[in-house]
């Protein structure tokens, strides 16, 4: 076949880049292509890389490299250049993206100077083709200081996915220049054959689309909220008590709320009345206990992912910079939750067992009737399902820090505090803005730990096996009800606290470990990592 015939056109525009569709979509059309596989046009220089069986020598003995600079694939070549240069260009132009430059004062000049250059392509020197270059590095360079100040302008998956993809066209430009001006040469070409055979190997895989987009996915839910997760670790002395304080209100108010839980069960409702009030009892103990400062234990790793992934990445290039960085912060989390969990199971038990004394005291029969002791400690009692009811509660708390990270980065991302303020709806209300763009994150996030709580046990009706919840807190106030509610002889009594700090234990263990592997998922971390961590964590001197 006369290379001249050969289309490379397609070649050079679509390797390594990713095609404009929704996760959805493009993982519906890669289950399609596991199916019926797409086949690249028999005239293509594609066609012949996947079908030859020793294709780079053949495709290379097809190249008359003494004419190539002249004919028809230079010219192909400079039109694949300014056709991935025009993609560039019109998302450095749209006006969405430059008003983020703008409000970040960044100049997006490089973008009309890329512009300006590569409508004299064909005619370019050596020098002009080191400018577009340049051009283009200063692109990257636009586009990495958008990302990195992403808390700023919040992000979401089209931002996260189209901004890599800009990232990808301009390197692959700059591979097209490399052969323009190496167009000749057998190697530029050999290397650039190798490089397609490589990624057509894995393009259509399903595991590597996911593996990809789920990165990306963890990437915009957890980058918004560093600065709030960082107050969630304490640093010295002064720290530690301040989060005791914090502890010991949450772990107040969480007794209260325990009792109202207790009550609602002596109703006997139907399950589904249960779950609404349950999830209202919890929603509402869990935004008074942020509204006044308080601090529910286990709850804050889930708030710590991104602070995590920004001390892992301080170059904000996806990359690990240092293990030694990730385990001092993972003993700072772990210590920090150590003094709320002691705070929480403290003030929890001690104001529950006080509570009851007082009822017993002043003969509130209606309130002690509905108390029922041995149901209340047989559920603190250290058991396997005890183990799991537990570790169900840590993957609501992880989740509901994510929801929280999400409506946080949501409300930026959407400038909800600038439309509101200028809604007649909402009475053009600035001190609403306000509040909603530094509330709304976790408010919402505590409301939907409170329903995942309260309706986690109507997954039983739809599983084979029973689902439930044990949270420290919660069951700590449930064993100061029913050890002043009812003579327990001691060996049960330290059986149901010990069961308590179990609980506590691995709802910490749970969350944060979900938390810690999205935070290294959206760096592009593997989970093997883990081990590494964790072997830092013994062998590390206390920082």
């Amino acid at each position: 076949m006369q290379p001249e015939r050969l289309n490379f056109y397609s070649f050079f525009t679509k390797y390594s880049l990713m095609e404009d569709y929704g996760f959805s979509s493009g993982l519906i059309s890669r289950l399609f292509r596991k199916i019926l596989p797409i086949v690249p046009e028999a005239h293509t220089i594609e066609y012949i890389l996947l079908k030859e069986e020793d294709p780079v020598p053949y495709a290379l003995n097809l190249l008359d490299f003494g004419t190539l600079s002249n004919g028809v694939i230079s010219n192909q070549l400079d039109l694949s250049i300014k056709a991935l240069c025009s993609k560039v260009i019109a998302f450095g132009l749209d006006s969405n993206i430059k008003g983020k430059y703008s409000f970040l004062q960044l100049n997006s000049k490089p973008f009309e100077t890329l512009l300006e250059k590569v409508n004299h392509l064909t005619q370019c020197k050596r020098e002009e083709i080191e400018g577009i270059t340049a051009s283009l590095k200063a692109i990257e360079s636009l586009i990495t200081d958008l990302r990195k100040n992403k808390n700023k302008i919040g992000t979401n998956f089209h931002l996260t996915i189209t901004t890599r993809r800009i990232l990808e066209y301009t390197r692959r430009i700059k591979e097209l220049l490399h052969l323009k001006q190496n167009i000749e040469s057998k190697e530029a070409w050999e290397h650039l054959f190798l490089k397609y055979i490589a990624y057509a190997e894995h393009k259509n895989s399903i595991r590597r689309y996911i593996d990809r987009h789920s990165d990306l996915v963890a990437l915009e839910i957890i980058e918004h909220t560093s600065n709030k997760g960082e107050k969630y670790i304490a640093e010295g002395r002064k720290g530690y008590w301040n989060f005791f304080y914090r502890s010991l209100l949450g772990g107040g108010l969480i007794s209260v709320f325990a009792l109202f839980k207790i009550m609602i069960d002596s109703y006997q409702l139907p399950q589904l009345n249960n779950a609404y009030w349950y999830s209202i009892n919890y929603a509402l103990c869990f935004v008074l206990v942020k509204k006044v400062g308080g601090i529910i234990a286990t709850k804050q790793p889930a708030m710590t992912a991104s602070t995590i992934a920004k001390n892992i990445d301080k170059q904000d290039d996806l990359k690990i910079d240092s293990i030694q960085s990730i385990t001092i912060l993972v003993k700072k989390v772990f210590r920090s939750q150590f003094v709320s969990i002691l705070g929480n199971f403290i003030m929890a038990l001690m104001l529950a067992g006080i509570i009851m004394y007082s009822l017993r005291a002043f003969g509130a029969e209606n309130f002690t009737r509905a108390v029922d002791s041995e149901y209340l400690i047989q559920n603190a009692v250290p058991s396997f399902g005890l183990l799991f009811f537990s570790a169900v509660a840590g993957l609501f708390l992880a989740l509901s820090g994510l929801v929280s990270g999400y409506f946080d980065n949501k409300a930026v991302a959407s400038n909800f505090a600038y439309r509101i303020q200028n809604s007649s709806l909402f009475f053009n209300s600035k001190r609403l803005a306000r509040y909603v763009e530094k509330k709304a994150g976790a408010i919402l996030g505590n409301i939907s730990l409170g329903f995942f709580l309260g309706s986690a046990f109507l997954l039983s009706n739809l599983l084979p096996f029973s689902i439930d919840i044990r949270h420290i807190a919660f069951s700590s106030a449930n064993v100061g009800y029913a050890v002043m509610n009812q003579d327990f002889n001691m060996s049960m009594i330290l059986l149901a606290l010990s069961g308590a700090l179990l609980i506590g234990l691995v709802n910490l263990i749970v969350s944060f470990s979900i938390t810690l592997y999205l935070a290294l998922k959206s760096r592009g971390a593997s989970f093997r990592l883990v081990p590494k961590i964790l072997t830092n964590l013994f062998r590390s001197p206390s920082q």
